[in-house]
């Protein structure tokens, strides 16, 4: 109940100016999350060069790339619900 209650606030919501938010699956692990946004979002160049993906460092670097914290760096916590939601509505 919990899900479809969360999937219908998020269809209704999620409508922003990127378009609809793909809800990830609660057992969706971080390496399946991470490279479906390497996909959509690249952090490496075409070559393959830069951070691992789902690193510490390729999540900064998305966070950087996509605006999710502030000049300060500050934003939510890197891999939480919330950050995964921030990076999820700026994704293209």
């Amino acid at each position: 109940m919990k899900r479809a209650v969360i999937l219908a606030v998020m269809v209704l919501a999620g409508c922003g100016e990127h378009g609809a938010v793909r809800e990830w699956d609660e057992g969706e692990s971080w390496d399946q999350w991470a490279r479906g946004v390497e996909a959509r979002f690249a952090v490496s160049d075409a070559a393959g060069h830069g951070p691992d993906v789902g690193s510490d460092e390729w999540a900064r670097a998305l966070q950087q790339r996509l605006g999710i914290v502030d000049s300060q760096g500050h934003g939510p916590d890197i891999g939480s619900a919330e950050w995964r939601s921030a990076v999820e509505e700026k994704l293209p």
